[in-house]
């Protein structure tokens, strides 16, 4: 890959039929998965599971979808990480740095520094269906959470 931005552009994540299916639950034995119904996270109400600060979420106003999964790579099982991120189709590990995740995905979209050790990557994917990717990363440990939310098909 040569970096250009039709190129980047090609960067491709599970379509969104097949990301609306996912479950929490299918990776992890279910006695460890917390279920809820009732969950504020960024600014909306939403149904789903839990491990500690992973998080598969479907909106309250549609609890069959799955349009958010909030990964926690300091605490989910690595073995686990893997199968997930392969059945995302997205080519990340935990502890990337932030170069390396340049040549893979081009130049976020957005960059935020809130604390000292840490920053936030954010990044629009396109290829199959649109998504909104944050990923951030820590000095000491590089990367150590990736937020995935399938943004709708068509805005009102």
């Amino acid at each position: 890959m040569s970096g250009s931005q039709d190129e980047e552009a090609e960067s491709a994540v599970l379509a969104h039929k097949q990301f609306f299916t996912l479950r929490l639950a299918d990776y992890l034995a279910p006695e460890t998965v917390e279920e809820f119904d009732s969950w504020r996270f960024m600014g909306r109400e939403w149904t789903g599971e839990a491990f500690g600060a992973t998080e598969f979420l479907r909106p309250r106003g549609n609890p069959h979808d799955t349009v958010l999964v909030n990964l926690d790579l300091q605490e989910l099982p690595a073995l686990k990480i893997k199968e997930i991120l392969s059945r995302l189709e997205l080519a990340l590990t935990p502890g990337m740095e932030e170069t390396e995740l340049a040549a893979l995905l081009g130049s976020p979209v957005k960059q935020h520094d809130f604390l000292p050790d840490r920053k936030t990557l954010d990044y629009q994917m396109f290829q199959p269906d649109p998504y909104y990717l944050s990923l951030t990363l820590r000095k000491d440990k590089g990367l150590t959470n990736i937020l995935l939310i399938a943004e709708e098909l068509s805005k009102p």
